[in-house]
């Protein structure tokens, strides 16, 4: 739909759009509740963030696809949203590794202060990981921003919003690395 020349584009197009939009919806009622659930577990601060980013980012294509703005932009965001899923993808499943590992070197599994007999999702270097992740993502967002204006891609009224979004995703990293280093999720 996206290599279809703006000129070429009618209302077939529109209601693509239109239907691409409400199944983006949909993800983003998923990431809502599992934004929920990480924060009622409470264990694990980078991953209700990464689960924060997915859900703006994919409120944001929503609203993109509604107005049949099928570009870069958009088509850059949606390849954000499938790296984050599998960064938190790797990152559990290295975690599930962990645990196995635990388990068969007939390990107790480190237990979580306050909560005894429950264990973090997460460790902290998986945690420590995944911020690193974020923080490479929003460096390499930011370029692909930069690449986008340069070329004349896109208009700069429609990267500023996207840029001040990676500036407030840069000062939540901030916030949840000190949270981790703090030990504000025990």
């Amino acid at each position: 739909m996206a290599a279809t020349p703006k000129s070429q584009r009618n209302r077939q197009t529109d209601l693509k759009a239109g239907d691409l939009s409400f199944d983006q919806k949909k993800i983003t009622v998923e990431a809502d509740r599992a934004m929920l659930l990480l924060r009622e577990e409470g264990s694990s601060v980078a991953f209700p963030e990464v689960v924060a980013q997915i859900r703006d980012e994919s409120e944001r294509i929503a609203q993109r696809l509604g107005k049949t703005q099928i570009d870069a932009v958009t088509q850059g965001i949606q390849q954000d949203v499938l790296a984050a899923i599998e960064e938190m993808i790797g990152a559990l499943q290295q975690a599930q590794r962990d645990l196995e590992k635990q388990k068969q070197q007939g390990q107790s599994a480190p237990q979580q202060a306050g909560q005894p007999g429950e264990q973090p999702l997460v460790g902290a270097i998986s945690e420590l990981k995944l911020i690193r992740t974020m923080e490479t993502r929003i460096k390499s967002t930011t370029q692909r921003y930069a690449g986008l204006l340069q070329s004349d891609e896109t208009s700069a009224q429609d990267v500023l919003p996207l840029l001040k979004n990676l500036s407030d995703r840069q000062a939540r990293l901030y916030k949840i690395t000190r949270d981790l280093v703090m030990q504000r999720n025990k």
